[in-house]
This record gives C-alpha cells, structure tokens and sequence, in this order.
C-alpha cells in the first residue's frame, strides 16, 4: 500500500514562449509538506526526501537552464517565500528575477518572454541565446556574459 502524502506546494513555474514546455521549475514546498511530483516517487526518493528534509521551513525546488537544486530543494524563509510569489506573478520585473535566480529562470529581459532550455541554444561553456537572439551566460561560473 503506497503512503498518503500531505502534498503542500506552490508552483510559480512559466511556460516557455516558443513550445509551452516549462522554462524552468519554481516549486515552494510548505512546511510538512511534499511537492506535486512526489506522488510519482518510488520508495528511495520518498525515504531520501523524509531524511534529509526540515519539515518545519518552507523550501524552494529549482530546476531551470542554468542549474537545480535536485528534488529535496533548498530551505527558505517567509521573506523569500514572498519574494518569489511577487517576483513570479505579472508584469514580470527583470531586476526582481535576477536577484533570486543567476540564470532569470528562463527569461529574456529583452524578449520580456520565458524560453526553456533548450530555447535558450546554451553552449557548451554556459551562454545561451533566446530564439530572438538576445544573449547571456546562464552558468554563474562562467564570465564574462559574453559568447
């Protein structure tokens, strides 16, 4: 018998404006809470998720062009909490974006749209280019912003 899961989470994910795939995933999971594909999980993700995750804090699950923060996330507080509901909900605000995610979880400030991964035509050394071909570096290890 597969265990009821308390799935307690908000996405903030965009749509990638050239195929509807996501751009990137932006889940906060809430206290004693599970994310939505958690219901997927076989018996080692579930027993690894309870191990290593604080039920008490609220956690941020990312996944998008420049990187992830793999299934269990990273934990976060009510102020940032905040701030990735505000910064994720219209008119989008690059600045806001780039504060909270080095790779603007997928979106062209220029553009002013979100592009996935495999829109973004990312390099092998870390710089991408939307489709409109507007370019950045979307790895935070690599400088400068240049192709």
């Amino acid at each position: 018998m597969k265990k009821l899961l308390n799935i307690k989470s908000i996405i903030l994910s965009q749509k990638c404006s050239e195929c509807n795939n996501w751009a990137s995933k932006i889940e906060i999971t809430e206290p004693n809470g599970y994310p939505q594909e958690a219901a997927s999980w076989g018996t080692k993700e579930l027993s690894n998720y309870e191990k290593y995750r604080n039920f008490d804090s609220y956690y941020l699950i990312y996944s998008g062009p420049g990187g992830s923060s793999g299934n269990i996330g990273n934990p976060i507080d009510e102020e940032t909490k905040t701030a990735l509901i505000n910064t994720f909900t219209e008119p989008f605000n690059s600045i806001k974006i780039k504060e909270l995610f080095y790779d603007m979880a997928g979106y062209c400030s220029v553009c002013q749209k979100f592009y996935c991964s495999t829109h973004w035509n990312t390099s092998a050394y870390g710089y991408g280019k939307c489709p409109n071909g507007h370019g950045k570096s979307l790895d935070p290890h690599w400088s400068p912003d240049i192709e």
